[in-house]
């Protein structure tokens, strides 16, 4: 299986369960799962993986803090592909926690991920599996799975942010302290509930070029470009499985500039906080 036909299994397997509510979860307590860094939402997605494929791929947790948070080996061809998870918990309005960004943490998100194995090293595709849950956290009432190109598809840039933390040490006037110099990487938010064309779906974004080797090539419902800022265009479909015949447009609509609400953001100035109390009499 290519990692796209890989991803695409996961997506149907996984839409295919939803009702009026969203897509029903069950999340095992993390004295269940582990330890407290386990992830118990990342383990019930590793459970539907598997039984999705059933017994033709592995799936690997990567362990705290390291991305991606899945990575998938076909047993029969050698495919790898990794899955980054990113979770919201819907507010009582209806509407994402967030809005325009998200947090990526130390990780830049890209379409490229390095993974060990053995001794060697490599770089395989990435997916990131976005869900919005509901307040209670008992379904999915968003979801988004998406090449991680669609983020960033600079992997020189990943490269880079992977090897740009460090921490300075001997620090202050006793040389006794230390600096983590950590960079916090927030970058848009597929999961807002804003962007109107993604809010409350269920699909599956990929390259045009990786639908057009599909065998099966049905419920591709729009095409998104992106365009980067030297205006390079970058064709993406979308594909939502649960459109009924009667909801498919008989033209493939184009969305263009999808985060374009990113971009209008502007530095704010720092104000050092220190207490304020009032004036002695």
């Amino acid at each position: 299986m290519s990692e796209l036909e890989i991803i695409d299994t996961i997506y149907t397997s996984l839409v295919a369960n939803r009702s009026k509510s969203g897509i029903p979860i069950h999340l095992r307590t993390r004295s269940v799962v582990g330890t407290v860094q386990d992830d118990p939402f990342d383990n019930w997605i590793s459970d539907e993986i598997k039984g999705a494929l059933k017994d033709r791929v592995e799936v690997f947790h990567s362990g705290t803090l390291t991305t991606p948070d899945l990575v998938i080996r076909d047993k029969r061809t050698g495919t790898l592909v990794g899955i980054e998870v990113k979770t919201l918990i819907q507010k009582a309005n209806g509407s994402d926690p967030r809005g325009l960004t998200m947090d990526y943490n130390s990780s830049l998100p890209c379409g490229s991920a390095m993974i060990k194995q053995g001794k060697d090293t490599l770089v395989i595709p990435c997916y990131y599996l976005f869900a919005l849950l509901d307040s209670a956290s008992r379904y999915i009432v968003t979801l988004i799975i998406a090449d991680g190109d669609f983020l960033n598809f600079d992997i020189d840039l990943y490269k880079e942010a992977k090897y740009a933390n460090y921490t300075e040490y001997g620090h202050g006037p006793y040389a006794e302290g230390s600096v983590r110099h950590r960079r916090m990487y927030t970058y848009p938010n597929p999961l807002n509930s804003r962007i109107t064309e993604l809010h409350t779906r269920m699909v599956l974004i990929a390259k045009k070029v990786a639908f057009d080797k599909l065998k099966d090539r049905s419920f591709l419902s729009e095409e998104i470009i992106r365009v980067d800022k030297h205006a390079n265009e970058f064709f993406y479909l979308m594909k939502d499985v649960t459109l009924l015949p009667n909801q498919k447009a008989k033209s493939r609509p184009t969305i263009l500039d999808i985060f374009k609400d990113c971009k209008k953001r502007q530095p704010k100035e720092r104000v050092a906080a220190m207490p304020n109390i009032p004036i002695a009499k």
